[in-house]
């Protein structure tokens, strides 16, 4: 067995580059470009969305009152 790993070849916690102290620079580079994009597609759907709210087709928006109610 190679130091460092456990009985089934993987890489201990103490190992890994990021346990117990601070990820890397690079590490946390990357966490926050996926996070910023993740916010930027977010406010782009709602916006889009918001945007598109009635554009269907007019014959299908039907008064409440001419609705038929499934049970």
């Amino acid at each position: 067995m190679k130091e460092g790993f456990n009985e089934y070849g993987e890489p201990t916690l103490h190992q890994m580059d990021d346990y117990g102290k601070k990820a890397p620079k690079e590490k946390r580079h990357v966490i926050m470009w996926v996070i910023i994009t993740g916010l930027v597609l977010g406010v782009f759907y709602a916006m889009a969305r918001h945007y598109f709210w009635n554009a269907g087709e007019k014959e299908l928006d039907i008064p409440q009152e001419q609705r038929i109610m499934h049970y």
